[in-house]
C-alpha cells in the first residue's frame, strides 16, 4: 500500500477525533471546566503519555539547537494562538460566522505556503476548498444561523486563520528536516503547556472548586488528551509528510460533518435534510480538492 494511502487513512482518523472533540469539550464545559483548564489538562495528559511511552521506546528525536526556536513558534501557533483566536472569537461572534471564517483555513494555508515556501497554487484545490466552504454554509445556516460579529470577534478569528498558516509553514519545514510526527507532536504539546499555564493561574484557578469531577468528565478529558491533542496531531503530521500540507488542510472542513454525526448519534442534535445536503457538498469539495489534472498544469501563479 502506498504511503499516500496511509496518509489519507491517517487524516481521516485525525478529522474523526477532532470532530468528536467538540462533543467532549461541550460535556466538560457543562461540568464547569474553564476553557483554559480543559486545554491545559489535555496537553498535560497527552505529554505525560507520549513522553513516557516514546521515551521508553527510544523514538523521541533530539531537537537540534538551531531548531528549538521553530518548535517554540510551532507550539505558539498551534495549539496556543489558534485556540485562543477560535475560542474567544466565538465569544464575540455568532457560531455561524465563526464557522464560515474558520472554513477559510485551507485557502489561507494554500496562499501562505505559496508565498512563503513557493508551493504551487493548484486550481482544483482552491475550487474544491470553495465548494467545501459552500457546504459549510449550507450546514451552518440550516438552523437559521445569523452572521453576527464584532470587530474584536473578527480579529480574533483572523488570528486563528493566521496561526493555522504559520503552523503549516513550520510543520512543513520541520518534517522536511526529517523530524518524525511523534517527535513534533510530543514537543509541540509539551511546550504549549507553558503557554497556557499563566492563563490557567490568572483566570481559571479560582473556578476549580466548581469543577464536577465525574467518570464522564474524566473520560471526556482523557479522550481529548489521547485522541485529539496527541493522536490527531500525530496523524495529521504523518499525513502532511506523505500528502502535502495544502492538500491536507481542505480535510479540516470535514470536521463539522463528524461533529454533527457524532452529536446526532448521541441524540444531542438532529440531522436535517439541509444538513445532509451540506455534508454531501463538503465531501464533494474535499474529493475535488484532491484530484489533479492529467498533466498537472492547472496552477495559479
Amino acid at each position: 500500500m502506498k504511503h499516500s494511502t496511509f496518509g489519507y487513512i491517517a487524516i481521516s482518523f485525525s478529522m474523526l477525533f477532532w470532530g468528536a472533540s467538540f462533543v467532549w469539550t461541550k460535556s466538560l464545559l457543562n461540568a464547569n471546566f474553564p476553557v483554559f483548564t480543559i486545554v491545559f489538562f489535555r496537553l498535560l495528559i497527552a505529554s505525560i503519555v507520549f513522553v513516557t511511552f516514546f521515551k521508553i521506546q527510544g523514538k523521541l528525536q533530539k531537537i537540534e539547537k538551531e531548531d528549538r526556536k521553530w518548535f517554540l513558534l510551532l507550539a505558539m501557533f498551534e495549539p496556543f494562538l489558534y485556540f485562543v483566536g477560535e475560542d474567544f472569537g466565538l465569544k464575540y461572534s455568532s457560531a455561524s460566522f465563526a464557522a464560515v471564517i474558520i472554513a477559510l483555513i485551507p485557502i489561507v494555508v494554500a496562499v501562505t505556503m505559496h508565498y512563503v515556501d513557493g508551493e504551487q497554487l493548484r486550481l482544483n484545490l482552491l475550487l474544491g476548498a470553495i465548494v467545501s466552504i459552500v457546504g459549510i454554509c449550507i450546514m451552518t445556516f440550516s438552523g437559521g444561523g445569523q452572521m453576527d460579529f464584532t470587530l474584536k470577534g473578527l480579529l480574533l478569528l483572523c488570528l486563528a486563520l493566521l496561526s493555522a498558516g504559520g503552523y503549516s509553514v513550520l510543520l512543513s519545514r520541520l518534517l522536511g528536516k526529517n523530524y518524525s510526527p511523534v517527535t513534533i507532536t510530543t514537543y509541540q504539546n509539551f511546550i504549549a503547556i507553558f503557554f497556557y499555564l499563566p492563563f490557567v493561574l490568572a483566570f481559571d484557578l479560582h473556578h476549580w472548586p466548581e469543577i464536577q469531577w465525574t467518570a464522564q468528565s474524566i473520560f471526556a478529558l482523557c479522550c481529548l488528551a489521547i485522541l485529539c491533542s496527541a493522536g490527531a496531531y500525530m496523524l495529521y503530521s504523518y499525513a502532511a509528510k506523505h500528502i502535502g500540507i495544502t492538500k491536507l488542510t481542505v480535510f479540516t472542513n470535514a470536521i463539522p460533518i463528524v461533529t454533527i454525526l457524532f452529536a446526532a448519534a448521541l441524540g444531542q442534535e438532529s440531522l436535517t435534510i439541509q444538513k445532509f445536503v451540506g455534508i454531501v457538498v463538503v465531501v464533494l469539495g474535499v474529493i475535488w480538492s484532491q484530484t489533479s489534472s492529467r498533466r498537472e498544469t492547472k496552477t495559479i501563479q
